[in-house]
Parts: C-alpha cells; sequence; structure tokens
C-alpha cells in the first residue's frame, strides 16, 4: 500500500512538473499581413521585417504581403521601407491577415540641408553615373540568394493555313495538329535558392551552388513536348553539309539547330521541362543580368539621358544613416519613363528606384510589314545596401510584357551547300495569322551575404547540373523552413490540369 501511495504520487508530481515545463516552453506561431501606404493605402513591395534579437529578415513581396513562421508571441517586428518612418509591432498585437501601416517619411528641403544652396536636379541625376564605377564595385563575397522567374503567354488568335510542302510527314493535316496543340495560353514558374561566389576580380566569372530549385510544370508542357518531337527529329537529319533556313518575303535567316543551353532562357516557356538545371549556363545569366547594371541604356535612360526627362526635388530622407534625394521624374517628348529616385547626397549612389513606362508611352514599338511588335509594360523596383565602402545589390524586381502580331507567309526551308548557289532540298510554305501577349518577371532577394577569402572563391567547384523539383500546385510545404519571398495569390491559385 504505502509503495502504492509512493509511486501514485511521483506520478502525480511528474505530471505536474512536465505541465508547468510545456507552461514556460514559448508556443510558436506563424504570421499573415499586408504592408500599405498610410495615406495611399498602396502595397509596400519588398520591404524587410526584422525579427528582433534573431537574426531574421522576411522581405514582402510585390503585393506587400507577408507570412513569418515560427514566432513567440513576445516577439518584436520592425518594419523597414526606405523613405518610410519605420514601426516596431509586438507579435501580440497582431492578428492573422494584419494590415500594417508605415507613414511616408520625406524632409522638407529646409529642414534637410543645413546649409543653403542651390541644388541642380539633373547634375544629381547626371552624377549617378559619373560615380558609378567608384560606388558599385564587386567584391569578394558568398551571398545566398532567392530568384523567383514567371512568366505567362496568351495566344489570343492563331491561323495556319497549309500553301506546300515536299516534305511527306509535314502536310495541311500536320499543319492543322499544330494549329490546335500550340497552348492559347501557358503559365510557368521557377523558384530558385543557392549560393553566388563573387570575385573583386572583373575577370571572374559568378560561380552559384543550388539549394533548390522549384518549377510549377505548366498544363500545356505535354502538347510542346509533341510539337519539338516533330521538329528535333526534323533537325536531326541534317547532314554536315546542310543547313536549314526560315524565310518570310524577302527576310529570313539559318536557324540554328544546334541546343547546347536547354536552360538559356528561363523567361520562356520550351525550357521549362528539362529535368535537369544548367548551373553554369544560369551563373552566366545571372552575371550578365548584373554586371554593371546601371549600363542599360533602354532601362536606365533617364540617368543616360537626362534631356529627355522633367526632375523634381522632392525632398530628402535617410537611408542606413546616410542623407539622400528624393526625386521625382517624369518624361517630355521623348522619354518613356516616370518614377522616383533615391541618391545619396554625398556619394552619388543611386540606392534605390521605382520606375515604369509613362501613361501613353511604350518601349520597341514595330509595326511592319505584317509583323508587329510592341514592348508595352517595364516595372523596375531596385535597392542598393552599402557595404562598407560599396553599394551591394539587396533586390531586384523587373516585370515586362508585349504584344506580338504576325500576319505572313513562313517557309522552312533544307538547303545543301554548294560552290555557288546552294541547292533547295525540301521545303513547307504556310500562311500565318498570329496575335499574342507575354509577360515575364524576375525577382531577386539577397537574403545573405559573407565576407570570403580568394581562396574560399577559388576553391569552389561548381556543379554541372542540379535536379529541379516539379510541382503541380503550390503549398506552403515546398519552401518550408527556408527564407523566400511569399507567392502572389496567382501563383497560390495555380494548378497543373489533367490532360
Amino acid at each position: 500500500m504505502y509503495n502504492k501511495r509512493l509511486y501514485t504520487s511521483l506520478f502525480l508530481l511528474l505530471l505536474v512538473l512536465s505541465s508547468l515545463a510545456q507552461s514556460d516552453t514559448p508556443s510558436l506561431v506563424s504570421l499573415t499581413g499586408t504592408l500599405l501606404d498610410e495615406h495611399t493605402q498602396n502595397p509596400l513591395p519588398y520591404a524587410n521585417i526584422v525579427v528582433e534579437g534573431k537574426n531574421k529578415v522576411i522581405t514582402t513581396n510585390e503585393k506587400g504581403y507577408f507570412l513569418i513562421r515560427n514566432l513567440e508571441k513576445s516577439d518584436t517586428l520592425n518594419f523597414h521601407y526606405i523613405g518610410y518612418e519605420q514601426k516596431k509591432i509586438c507579435v501580440c498585437d497582431l492578428q492573422q491577415g494584419s494590415l500594417v501601416y508605415l507613414k511616408e517619411a520625406i524632409i522638407s528641403l529646409n529642414e534637410f540641408f543645413v546649409f543653403s544652396k542651390d541644388y541642380d536636379v539633373k547634375e544629381i541625376v547626371k552624377n549617378v553615373l559619373k560615380n558609378k564605377d567608384k560606388n558599385y564595385q564587386s567584391t569578394l563575397s558568398k551571398k545566398q540568394l532567392f530568384v523567383r522567374h514567371r512568366y505567362i503567354s496568351n495566344v489570343d488568335k492563331i491561323s495556319i493555313k497549309f500553301k506546300k510542302s515536299s516534305f511527306s510527314h509535314l502536310d495541311e493535316k500536320m499543319t492543322k495538329v499544330m494549329e490546335q496543340k500550340i497552348p492559347k495560353q501557358s503559365i510557368s514558374y521557377t523558384d530558385f535558392l543557392g549560393d553566388i561566389y563573387t570575385s573583386n576580380n572583373d575577370n571572374d566569372t559568378l560561380k552559384i551552388s543550388p539549394i533548390k530549385i522549384v518549377r510549377l510544370k505548366d498544363k500545356n508542357v505535354a502538347d510542346l513536348e509533341q510539337l519539338e518531337k516533330v521538329f528535333t527529329n526534323l533537325f536531326s537529319n541534317t547532314k554536315e553539309n546542310e543547313y536549314w533556313k526560315l524565310k518570310s518575303g524577302i527576310i529570313g535567316g539559318k536557324i540554328d539547330t544546334e541546343i547546347t543551353d536547354p536552360d538559356a532562357d528561363l523567361d520562356s516557356l520550351s525550357n521549362f521541362h528539362k529535368n535537369n538545371f544548367t548551373v553554369k549556363t544560369y551563373a552566366e545569366r545571372l552575371h550578365k543580368r548584373f554586371d554593371n547594371i546601371l549600363d542599360d541604356k533602354k532601362k536606365w535612360d533617364f540617368l543616360h539621358n537626362t534631356g529627355n526627362y522633367e526632375y523634381t526635388l522632392v525632398g530628402g530622407t535617410k537611408v542606413n544613416g546616410e542623407d539622400v534625394f528624393i526625386i521625382d521624374f517624369k518624361p517630355k517628348k521623348s522619354g518613356e519613363l516616370t518614377g522616383r529616385l533615391y541618391i545619396t547626397t554625398n556619394t552619388y549612389a543611386l540606392v534605390k528606384a521605382d520606375f515604369k513606362y509613362d501613361e501613353g508611352k511604350t518601349g520597341t514599338n514595330i509595326q511592319l510589314f505584317g509583323v508587329g511588335y510592341t514592348l508595352n509594360q517595364l516595372d523596375i523596383s531596385i535597392y542598393f545596401e552599402k557595404k562598407d565602402d560599396s553599394y551591394q545589390l539587396k533586390y531586384y524586381a523587373q516585370k515586362t510584357g508585349n504584344k506580338i502580331s504576325f500576319d505572313r507567309n513562313v517557309s522552312l526551308i533544307k538547303k545543301r551547300k554548294r560552290f555557288l548557289i546552294d541547292k533547295e532540298l525540301n521545303e513547307i510554305k504556310v500562311g500565318l495569322n498570329m496575335v499574342s501577349r507575354e509577360e515575364s518577371s524576375f525577382e531577386v532577394v539577397v537574403i545573405d551575404e559573407i565576407k570570403i577569402s580568394n581562396q574560399t572563391y577559388a576553391n569552389f567547384k561548381q556543379k554541372d547540373t542540379f535536379k529541379i523539383i516539379y510541382v503541380d500546385k503550390f503549398n506552403d510545404n515546398i519552401w518550408k523552413g527556408y527564407n523566400i519571398i511569399e507567392p502572389i495569390q496567382q501563383m497560390r491559385d495555380y494548378k497543373k490540369t489533367e490532360y
């Protein structure tokens, strides 16, 4: 009896101690919300949310939405956005789907500048390129990047009229199959998380080490694969002295049938169904995209051709302890872009820019001989963060859109090389009438950055390929435990349909 009571008492004591221990362990929560401008109610994209004391930084997506996992109710969130007042909020004061508002912090010029001075706004903008090489230097570092590609294509109209063919298997029936199989809408998403190694030597290449690559596979890929097989088989039967030519009227050119870079264009649909990710090619693409980023004269026209724009000095603010000019710009007759710039007062570094095509303006616009191409959307946000004496990319987001129309006869011709005039072996000719719209976006956020040595850079060996994970729809388990940009609702709603 004594032993039974003793065991019962010990058991009850253990239960009490266990419950006390559990009550002392904070329960972890996940929190969703949207960050907005207090005055305009517009979303604040790519803002930083710092979980204080935990070395954890979350970035809002293009709609200002955020999801933060593994929070304690006692944690404090610090919301940062350039040109706005910081705000600290305890997790205990927020609910799921909370709307968080930040107030714009633009200081008037009289308050901002200690000494009275007349500033030439256009000269301030011109100084960005004059000081570019000094401000944006390559550094020896290892950076963790999250990159998201999105591609949407809509074929509004397509008609293929058979004209003639000397290919036995490319006949009128086949052209009708092609007309039916070309997808009327195609949607693809790719998420990349990995480390990049950069050098302070301009001759060195960027190296990458993928951690995880996820793709939402487009529902129309099966149809595209069938069409691709037809032309792959066609091109594979090409002898050494033979070549292919695409011709429309007097316009034509040779076709490169060698497929050497399966991931050479992640912003187009045809390469989204490859099983392996070509690491070297992707590293080269990232390097080209961000090497001397301000040198693209079309995208950065307001820096290179300041005479095409009107500039207004709105005021000033502070960014990471530096005084910064806030400058709005809009196009004159020859300009195309409108937006806002943040330029440091001492170094003339462009630390942030948000810009797009002005209303009624477009980029390249060609309408000639039945061919139309209009680049009708360009929307860019960029932010550089100062590291020691250099400004390093923190995030970059670009969205582009275009409209293509084509109404001409097209011939695919196989030829054999000869001494004087090449001999035509086969030809298929069709009348192609097509109208399509495309939209692609590219987002990159630098999650973390550390300095490395020349030896570390030299010793890192880049893999040749990396396996891609394919999914039919997005779910939160895909990136559980990783720091990424939260997907927009369109991506969450996407689901592959059965063939």
